[in-house]
């Protein structure tokens, strides 16, 4: 009889030992959890500050074509010049160089940006940058509408600046119209409309609302003009410019924006510090070229450019955090968020 009461009290003992260890690590969990949180945010908050104030070694890699990933030894977005010390303000070349749709030889792939940040295998990143105004243009209603990125509610009162430039057949040379100024009503949109319709143009759009600037370089045709890519002063994925180029420039002249430009050669050792982009015509005159200095260009709601570790995946993870922050890049306001991730536990 007393062997089973031995055998009881052990079997006790044993389930003691067990619900009072379940019960420790139940507890227990919750504080793992927030450390690893923690962990991330404060790896999330590090890796944003070096890529928005750091100019990356070499720091002109954004224009010197002949620096390519390899020759990268720490990378950050960050302008540097002689001129230029604020902080948060993008080099577009370097933020151009993010895009897989400029040509593979000037890209700077997800992988060696982990590599330079180390990374390693423990953590996958994403960056997006979108203007901080959603400004979006109807080419059929001429109407050009300007909503909020926080709740997309429309924005009233916002000044609008529009001027179009356009391949004139007739003359065989790029033209513009004159410059409208006008203000958006309480729905948040204005009408643009040059009275003109050439098949091949080029719209810009200066959005300013109470200091917050955005500008948009659109092709309201689609297809009918020639995209190229700009980085420091040449152009790049058209190689049969002829010698009618423009450079399109925004700046301020008596209290309000001006759209204007002045000539463009492909020999010129710098472009104007305010030229948001460069149209050009080819050789034998039939295609209309046009490179943004924007890295978002296009007019519409989803007009955003998404780096990320992981191609064509959905930007959602049970454990992630994000990290926000307002940037100027070519004097237009953006947001940069960045995602982080951890791919091991």
């Amino acid at each position: 009889m007393h062997i089973y009461e031995y055998l009881f009290t052990a079997i006790i003992i044993v389930l003691i030992l067990l619900s009072s260890s379940t019960m420790i690590s139940t507890i227990s969990e919750p504080s793992h959890s927030t450390s690893e949180k923690e962990q991330l945010k404060v790896t999330a908050q590090k890796i944003m500050t070096q890529i928005l104030l750091d100019p990356g070694n070499p720091s002109e890699w954004g224009s010197d074509v002949d620096i390519n990933e390899n020759n990268l030894t720490t990378f950050g977005l960050a302008k540097y010049s002689e001129t230029t010390r604020e902080a948060y303000v993008l080099d577009p070349s370097k933020v151009l160089r993010l895009d897989s749709a400029i040509p593979s030889q000037f890209y700077i792939s997800p992988s060696r940006v982990i590599d330079l940040l180390n990374l390693g295998y423990d953590y996958g990143f994403a960056l997006e940058f979108y203007p901080a105004l959603i400004v979006d243009y109807n080419a059929t209603t001429n109407e050009v509408s300007v909503n909020s990125q926080q709740d997309g509610l429309p924005i009233w009162l916002a000044n609008v600046y529009a001027r179009m430039y356009y391949y004139n057949e007739t003359s065989g040379q790029i033209e513009s119209t004159f410059q409208i100024n006008t203000i958006t009503g309480v729905n948040g949109t204005c009408i643009v409309d040059f009275g003109i319709h050439p098949e091949k143009k080029i719209l810009i759009l200066v959005v300013d609302y109470y200091g917050v600037r955005v500008m948009k370089v659109v092709d309201p045709s689609g297809s009918n003009v020639m995209r190229a890519y700009l980085l420091g002063n040449r152009l790049y994925g058209a190689s049969n410019i002829s010698d009618n180029a423009i450079e399109i420039m925004v700046h301020r002249k008596a209290g309000r924006y001006a759209i204007e430009n002045v000539t463009y050669s492909t020999s010129k050792e710098n472009i104007e510090p305010t030229t948001v982009a460069i149209l050009a015509l080819s050789d034998d005159g039939n295609e209309m070229i046009f490179a943004p200095r924007l890295p978002v260009s296009d007019a519409s709601e989803e007009a955003r450019l998404t780096y990320s570790s992981i191609q064509g995946v959905e930007l959602s993870f049970p454990f992630a955090y994000s990290v926000e922050r307002s940037v100027i890049i070519c004097g237009s306001a953006y947001i940069v968020r960045l995602y982080l991730w951890r791919m091991s536990f």
